[in-house]
């Protein structure tokens, strides 16, 4: 029974704490403050915690530069030219690499040490066929040397045969008076110089025959001493024992090491690979419907960004250089490449980048940061600084935009040079509540009696 009772006790107590806070609950709500409002349209009061922690920045609107561009994504690739694969043209192995990748290189720099069996049996054949060559021409100096002396002889002998035939044709003119014997005598001496000045003439031929021959064999043999010499690395020095220095062909960097010490290597194998980044060219494909545009601006100018956010920093320029005249049948688009300086190496090979194509300018246009303007739904609209100190305010203003780049966007109705608004941060600002500035403190409004919700004290 005792327990009964303690229990009855507890439930009494209970109905009564809750016969009393029913009221409170039910009042719940009549003490809101009177002057706060959550109207998105409302202005914005921010403290200087907030500014930071949505990086709000603000700047003067004027008058400034906005261009109509284009906009495309363009694949980073080397200039022609500016890959080099430093190789051996002889099969070998390597004694020693210089560079490592990430390496800047010189032109003429060294950079590996192959040493080639095969390449010393071509300098062996090489200087066989130098010793050939020099024998040959000695050779031909002396059948030249013949044909000039029997240029000459052969005039005179032939001269001294007809001098000789003429004496007998006056001898035999004489008749009897002429001794037969001198007559007999005549005639011999003008059939040997006959003779004489025809196998003159036979070896006349017969020289320089041989002298046509010996410079053809001549000539061979150079052009074999040079076909092996052409056969030797660009730029390479060798010695007798076939070991060959491989310079670097160009400036760049050493992008790759495939070979190994102590590694044989096969003709035309990679050892090293440079490449010269310093200027590079980007190649996008521009849609069909875009081309009239961007023929009509040859050379147009391109900034390049390595993000595809308008808003991502500029990291290179380049310009227009090929816009290919044929249309890939599939794609619809037309191929083209853009000439870029990369002095710092921003830019890397395979590397996606935004192109901004610049196809025109207006140098007069009220202009804001792209950043500045907001978009909701069809409209958009930016914040305007007002008032200074504990007064100042950020209030939302529709505004009429015109053209818009990469950079900028123009305003044709909303602004005016010298409104200052808000650049950075503008998306998080139109996420914060408004406050009305000047509202009342909230204060609880007193209960009254007989209304059916209060109660009076």
């Amino acid at each position: 029974m005792v327990r009964s009772r303690a229990a009855l006790a507890a439930g009494a107590l209970a109905l009564a704490t809750a016969a009393i806070l029913i009221p409170v609950y039910a009042h719940e709500g009549h003490g809101k403050p009177t002057g706060a409002t959550f109207d998105p349209n409302a202005p914005k009061k921010v403290t200087e915690a907030t500014t930071f922690a949505i990086g709000l920045k603000t700047a003067e609107v004027d008058f400034g530069n906005v261009e109509d561009v284009v906009r495309l994504t363009g694949m980073v690739r080397a200039q022609p030219g500016a890959l080099a694969g430093v190789s051996t043209t002889y099969a070998g192995v390597v004694r020693s690499i210089a560079v490592q990748p990430g390496d800047r290189v010189r032109k003429g720099d060294l950079i590996a040490e192959v040493e080639s069996p095969e390449l010393a049996r071509a300098l062996f054949e090489v200087r066989r066929l130098e010793s050939e060559a020099e024998r040959l021409t000695a050779e031909q100096k002396r059948a030249t040397s013949q044909v000039a002396s029997l240029e000459i002889e052969v005039p005179a002998s032939e001269q001294s045969a007809a001098l000789a035939e003429v004496e007998v044709d006056r001898l035999v003119s004489a008749g009897e008076s002429v001794s037969a014997n001198l007559l007999a005598q005549r005639r011999g001496e003008a059939i040997r110089l006959r003779t004489d000045a025809s196998l003159r003439k036979v070896s006349l031929a017969q020289a320089r025959t041989d002298a046509d021959s010996l410079r053809r064999q001549i000539e061979a043999t150079l052009a074999s001493v040079e076909a092996l010499r052409a056969t030797l690395p660009a730029g390479a020095g060798t010695d007798a024992a076939g070991a060959i220095r491989l310079l670097a062909p160009l400036d760049g960097v050493v992008v790759s090491r495939t070979a190994v010490i102590g590694e044989g290597v096969v003709a035309g194998s990679p050892i090293v690979s440079i490449g010269d980044f310093s200027r590079v060219q980007i190649e996008g494909e521009l849609p069909e419907g875009l081309l009239a545009r961007v023929e009509a601006a040859p050379n147009a100018k391109v900034r390049v960004r390595r993000g595809v956010a308008a808003a991502s920093e500029v990291v290179a320029e380049g310009v227009v250089r090929f816009l290919s005249p044929v249309i890939d049948a599939s794609k619809r688009t037309a191929h083209v490449i853009i000439d870029v300086e990369n002095p710092q190496g921003l830019l890397r090979q395979g590397q996606f980048v935004d192109l901004s194509v610049v196809l025109s300018s207006n140098d007069s246009a009220v202009v804001v940061p792209a950043s500045a303007v907001v978009k909701e739904g069809p409209m958009q609209y930016v914040f305007v600084r007002e008032g200074k100190g504990e007064n100042e305010v950020f209030k939302k203003r529709d505004v009429a935009v015109g053209v818009r780049d990469d950079r900028v966007i123009e305003i044709v109705k909303g602004l005016v040079p010298g409104d200052v608004v808000a650049v950075s941060g503008a998306f998080s600002l139109s996420q914060l509540r408004g406050f009305v500035p000047g509202a009342p403190e909230p204060v609880a409004e007193p209960a009254k009696s007989g209304d059916g919700h209060g109660h009076s004290h």
